[in-house]
């Protein structure tokens, strides 16, 4: 059962990482003919990353409450995501945007020492604040997609590059338009995901405040609000504000994989 795992999960990397070598190279060599190994590629990645879960839950070895399986679980919905939109709209700049962030997901999740919280930890609170925690990071790391996607046209037609390039690439209102519904859904989520973990924290006699992811996560939805303040209050161009979501994206990845609960752990 082991090996089957280890081969379900290594396809997987493997096969997201080919796929963005894959997207890379016709971004570098413009093609306007769609690649139908790109599709089977990709939906093979895409089901071996679920085979992996499902079996890892069914074989115990995969605990939904633990930060482990919370990365491996996002990885595998932005690739699901990131598909989808792919294969109804054919534009390829995505796969080669969000496929390598669900290759590190899936890598964290497993090379990750795991988290094991105590019986006395384990209420129905922490299952509430890991689904808002983790639907909130969903929207804000597929925001983080359509605002590089954004960027990256924008520069494209400063240099007058190629149609057939341009064509891979989603049309600058789209991009801004689902940049900003993405981080209206993702900005509120998190904030609860923060206060209901908060709330669980003080119902287990602990102090919030004294850990440090929940501060980094603060200042994540700190830049997540000015981006919002930005957007809506002040009216910035899109190109400025843009850049705030990609340094929300980084302040988000430090504060998810470098820094473990003190919560939990002790």
């Amino acid at each position: 059962m082991a090996v089957i795992l280890a081969l379900l999960g290594w396809f997987s990397v493997l096969g997201y990482l080919l796929v963005t070598g894959i997207v890379l190279l016709r971004l570098w060599k413009p093609q306007r003919q769609p690649s139908p190994f790109l599709h089977y590629a990709s939906l093979i990645a895409v089901i071996c990353h679920l085979l992996y879960i499902v079996e890892g839950i069914f074989s115990n070895q995969l605990r939904l409450d633990t930060p482990e399986a919370v990365a491996m679980v996002l990885g595998w919905l932005i690739a699901l995501g990131t598909f989808v939109h792919w294969w109804l709209r054919k534009i390829e700049a995505q796969l080669g945007i969000l496929f390598p962030l669900s290759a590190v997901l899936f890598v964290f999740g497993i090379f990750e020492k795991p988290t094991y919280l105590s019986p006395e930890l384990r209420r129905d609170i922490l299952v509430v604040h890991v689904a808002l925690m983790m639907g909130g990071y969903l929207m804000l790391m597929f925001s983080f997609g359509t605002a590089v996607a954004h960027l990256l046209t924008l520069w494209l037609l400063k240099r007058k590059r190629s149609l057939a390039l341009l064509e891979k690439f989603p049309p600058l209102e789209v991009t801004e338009q689902l940049t900003n519904k993405l981080v209206l859904i993702g900005f509120p989520l998190l904030v609860l995901g923060m206060i209901v973990g908060a709330f669980w924290a003080r119902l287990m006699g602990l102090s919030a405040w004294s850990d440090p992811k929940v501060v980094l996560s603060i200042l994540t939805c700190g830049i997540f609000a000015i981006y919002l303040h930005a957007r809506f209050v002040r009216k910035w161009e899109a190109p400025i504000i843009h850049w705030l979501i990609v340094v929300g994206f980084i302040s988000l990845l430090v504060t998810f994989f470098a820094v473990r609960h003190t919560l939990a752990t002790g």
